[in-house]
């Protein structure tokens, strides 16, 4: 259940611990597992995480990226829920080569990333060839084995929904968790990249310990109130009308409507006036969604095309399998992501948004009236990472990406 939740935007950092005093003394009879998602310049995040631990010793945080509104403020997302708190060390894959699978037949020199699980012992983290297919079909075979010790005693029917702070590879955990959990709604927020702020490649704080890997939890019960989650992918247009695949392998588009995708998708580029000589591919612009009753219901960065062989390369670890309807889409460049921040009125809900990975130098396009902005019943965070998302067992995770989507867990 969500007790309370509050997004704060402030100037300075005494700004901040001012409102979070007073969520404190708001809280403090009320119990429940603290959440927080903080962005703030590094001098100042030690009087901050230390004044979040000191009222909120069960906790799970992680840092994040600024919202591009508020780019140059302090920002933190404060929530207090009931559920089961988790920690998780099992690993999650490498990022996707171009083109790996064809690669693969050849020579296959993937590293098995070590982790603390049987599926993953016998290999002692020597071999350079493995099916990595194979693995992760195991791992839900092992699933039981797998699942963090706090969450082996919950029922499949116990779970509504699962919020958890990951490092940027998080297939290990969200496959374990829709195996056991296949009927939940499973939103993972991939933390923002901090090797120069704390020297580490994330930074995760749970209960008093800090980690630089793996993920934290929480685990929601429906008898403690029921959620929705939803997703939306603003400012996206269409390239193609749908189309369906015919080939795919991996994390390669082979072929669509039986000819070559990477041809349709310059011949639909020009019909739009892009240039794909000098555009094609090079930034985070083109994206292939998968559609479901008219619109997207999950969208992959397109990483590479290949007007010979006609393949398109996906950011993600399996591309559509053959027969999904897709679309190609394009993100036309914008000077900034649009975010609302107005306070709900009603149902609580935690968003999670994935942002660019720069800002411009320019001041924030919103500037604050006052020394801090308190938005009352939405926890909003967002990361350069993304998040990943899952609806139920019909879907399987995958991580978004794109600059200005958003994930929202509600409360109905």
């Amino acid at each position: 259940m969500m007790i309370r939740a509050q997004t704060i935007v402030a100037r300075t950092p005494n700004a901040l611990l001012a409102s979070l005093d007073r969520f404190h003394l708001q809280s403090k009879a009320k119990g429940g597992t603290f959440l927080f998602a903080l962005s703030a310049p590094s001098d100042a995040l030690s009087v901050i995480t230390s004044h979040l631990k000191s009222h909120f010793p069960r906790h799970i945080g992680c840092l994040s990226s600024p919202l591009p509104a508020y780019h140059s403020h302090i920002m933190c997302a404060v929530a207090l829920l009931n559920g089961i708190t988790f920690r998780s060390t099992i690993a999650g894959r490498a990022d996707p080569q171009v083109g790996r699978w064809h690669a693969a037949r050849h020579s296959s020199t993937q590293q098995l990333p070590a982790a603390q699980s049987s599926v993953f012992e016998e290999f002692d983290g020597d071999v350079s060839k493995v099916n990595w297919e194979d693995i992760w079909d195991r791992t839900a075979v092992s699933a039981q084995e797998m699942i963090p010790v706090e969450l082996r005693t919950a029922r499949p029917e116990d779970v509504s929904s699962i919020l958890y702070f990951s490092d940027k590879a998080p297939e290990g955990i969200a496959k374990v968790l829709k195996a056991t959990f296949p009927h939940s709604n499973e939103l993972g927020f991939l933390a923002s990249s901090t090797p120069f702020i704390t020297g580490r490649p994330v930074t995760l704080f749970h209960d008093g310990e800090i980690y630089s890997d793996g993920a934290i939890g929480i685990a929601l019960q429906p008898s403690l109130g029921h959620t929705s989650l939803t997703a939306e992918f603003p400012d996206l247009v269409d390239l193609t009308p749908d189309l369906q695949i015919t080939c795919s392998e991996g994390n390669l588009i082979l072929t669509v409507d039986n000819g070559n995708p990477t041809r349709l998708l310059l011949a639909a580029m020009n019909k739009h006036g892009l240039d794909g000589r000098d555009v094609l591919l090079k930034d985070d612009e083109f994206y292939v969604g998968v559609m479901s009753d008219g619109k997207v219901e999950r969208l992959h960065r397109i990483t590479s095309g290949d007007p010979s062989r006609g393949t398109i390369a996906l950011g993600t670890m399996s591309a559509p399998p053959q027969g999904s309807t897709i679309r190609m889409l394009y993100l036309p460049r914008r000077d900034e992501v649009t975010l609302n921040l107005e306070p709900t009125h009603g149902n609580t809900s935690i968003s999670f948004i994935a942002t660019p990975d720069s800002f411009s130098d320019g001041p924030p396009s919103s500037a604050l009236d006052n020394d801090v902005l308190v938005i009352d019943g939405n926890f909003v965070a967002g990361s350069e990472n993304g998040f990943m998302l899952r609806r139920g067992a019909k879907e399987e995770g995958w991580i978004c990406t794109l600059p200005g989507g958003q994930a929202c867990l509600r409360w109905t």
